[in-house]
Parts: structure tokens; C-alpha cells; sequence
């Protein structure tokens, strides 16, 4: 019996160990902030001439509800909405800017996704061809596989992919990428501006593509993009990396890099308390009954 008794707490402390390693583990070591300032950004949105974008616009596209815990370790068993965006930048007297694209209607049924819109779907996918520019957060399909889906090689000569969106890498390969030439990386390793008050910050941390984008809007308002180096608000707002089961087994992504952009948005935001940091799937934090965030939901008809 006493052997029986011991076997059973050894289990239960293994079952304890796994669980807090798995899902609860955030411990952020000593990964330190970029060296990316505010003022940098500012200054690099300022650089090009032109019409700066007005607002920032939303299409939910699909979704689906999961634990917490999954993607911002030790907040608990209690199911979040995981939402799947498109944002439209639009410009006057111009063709708009464009950040991800969205997943298609077969990937997301492949992914277990609750709802799809295909009415979302068709206006998104209408804005990205009158796009004049497509930036990615990332190569992941739920981000980068509804242009890559549209199958229109010309349509990829308006993305800036950095070198981890290219075909070539498990995540693009998986992907069915349309006949032509392959696209080039035109975003290296440092900030860029791409247009008017918009600027590509190279981010490889979630995935080697990975990049956020930095917004300066006509009226001096400012966003960042962050993908899914912060997949929700608290990401970032509470330093919470995603957990081990998925940063670690099911999407490895370099975790002490995830940390280090974290903060660096943390630091970001404390220098300017107005930007407005977009996480990559929290719909409802951009859709708050009080504060919408500065984003309008919904793209033209």
C-alpha cells in the first residue's frame, strides 16, 4: 500500500512538473530590449515624401476560441478568442497599404477554425489586389496565405518580403505558391521605411520572417503592428511569451528573441503612451465596447 501511495505522488508531481513547464513557465531570462527607439521610428516615417495613410481598418476573417494558456503562458484554462485579421492603411488620392492577408477558406478549415467569413474573405482579398503595398507580420498561413492563395504571381510583386517568407522554409512550404518567378526579399535586417509614415521593423523571433510594422497616420496617430511576437494585448502588457507545448513542440519560435521584442514594445509604448500596439490575433482587445482603439472594423463594400 505504501508502495502504491508513492508511486501515486511520484505521478502527480511529474503531472505537476509537466503541466507548469508546458503551460505556465514564463520566465523571461535575461533577454534585453532592442535598441529601437521611438524617435527612430518617427524619424524613418517621416523620410519619405507623400500622403501618409489616414486610419487603420480591420477584417475579421475567421476565428476560433482556445485556452489561454496556450499562447500566453500561466493566464489560465479559460478560452480566448484567437481571431484572424487583415488591416487595411488607406491613402488618400492613392491605392491603400495593406498588413497580412488573412487565411483562406481551405487552411482555415485545415487549422479547426470555428468560423470563417467568406464575406470578409472576398473584401479582403479585393483590397489586397487594389493594394499599392502588402507588408506580413509573418509567414505563417493564418498571415501570409491569403496572397499567397490568391495564386496571382503579379500580386506578390507588392509584398516586401523579408528572406524568412520566401519559399524555402517549413512554414512557406507549406504553402501552394503560384507559378512564376520567386519573389525577392526587399526588407534586410534593420528598420525600414517602405512609405509615408509606415515602417518595416525586422523581428525574427515567433518565426525567421517575422517583422513588426511601426504606423504614423496623417493626424500624428501611431500603431504598431506586432503579429504574433504578441498574440494577445496581455503579450506584451504582462511580458507573457506563449507557452513551451506551443513556442517550444508545436510552433517552435526562438523564445529569448520573443522576450526581447516583447520588452522592446513594453519600452516603446512607455515612451509613447498614446501608440496603439496591435497584437496579432486579439480581435476583441482592437473591438473593445469602450475604447476602439483608434481602428475602424470593417473594409469598403
Amino acid at each position: 500500500m505504501r508502495l502504491f501511495k508513492r508511486i501515486l505522488l511520484i505521478l502527480a508531481v511529474l503531472i505537476a512538473a509537466a503541466y507548469y513547464w508546458l503551460l505556465l513557465d514564463n520566465r523571461p531570462g535575461d533577454a534585453a530590449a532592442k535598441p529601437v527607439t521611438i524617435a527612430q521610428l518617427r524619424g524613418l516615417a517621416e523620410a519619405m515624401p507623400g500622403q501618409k495613410p489616414t486610419a487603420v481598418e480591420v477584417e475579421q476573417v475567421a476565428y476560433r476560441r482556445l485556452p489561454g494558456n496556450l499562447f500566453t503562458a500561466g493566464t489560465g484554462l479559460k478560452r480566448r478568442l484567437i481571431s484572424v485579421m487583415v488591416f487595411r492603411l488607406p491613402v488618400p488620392g492613392g491605392q491603400p497599404i495593406m498588413i497580412d492577408s488573412g487565411v483562406t477558406a481551405a487552411a482555415s478549415a485545415e487549422m479547426g477554425m470555428e468560423k470563417f467569413s467568406p464575406a470578409a474573405r472576398g473584401r479582403a482579398d479585393t483590397q489586397l489586389r487594389a493594394a499599392s503595398l502588402i507588408l506580413l507580420t509573418h509567414e505563417h498561413a493564418d498571415h501570409q496565405g491569403g496572397i499567397v492563395g490568391l495564386g496571382d504571381s503579379k500580386l506578390l510583386d507588392k509584398v516586401r518580403f523579408t528572406a524568412g517568407q520566401l519559399p524555402g522554409n517549413r512554414w512557406t512550404d507549406m504553402m501552394t505558391w503560384p507559378k512564376g518567378p520567386v519573389p525577392k526579399a526587399t526588407i534586410g535586417s534593420t528598420p525600414l521605411a517602405v512609405a509615408p509614415g509606415v515602417v518595416a521593423i525586422p523581428a525574427p523571433s515567433h518565426t525567421p520572417g517575422s517583422q513588426m510594422i511601426f504606423v504614423r497616420l496623417a493626424d500624428g496617430r501611431e500603431f504598431l503592428f506586432a503579429g504574433d511576437i504578441a498574440t494577445l494585448a496581455s503579450s506584451w502588457i504582462e511580458t507573457r511569451a506563449r507557452s513551451r507545448l506551443v513556442g517550444d513542440y508545436l510552433a517552435p519560435e526562438d523564445r529569448a528573441e520573443v522576450f526581447a521584442w516583447l520588452k522592446t514594445i513594453k519600452a516603446l509604448r512607455q515612451a509613447s503612451p498614446k501608440l496603439q500596439v496591435i497584437a496579432g490575433h486579439d480581435f476583441e482587445w482592437i473591438d473593445h465596447a469602450k475604447d476602439k482603439r483608434g481602428v475602424k472594423v470593417g473594409f469598403p463594400q
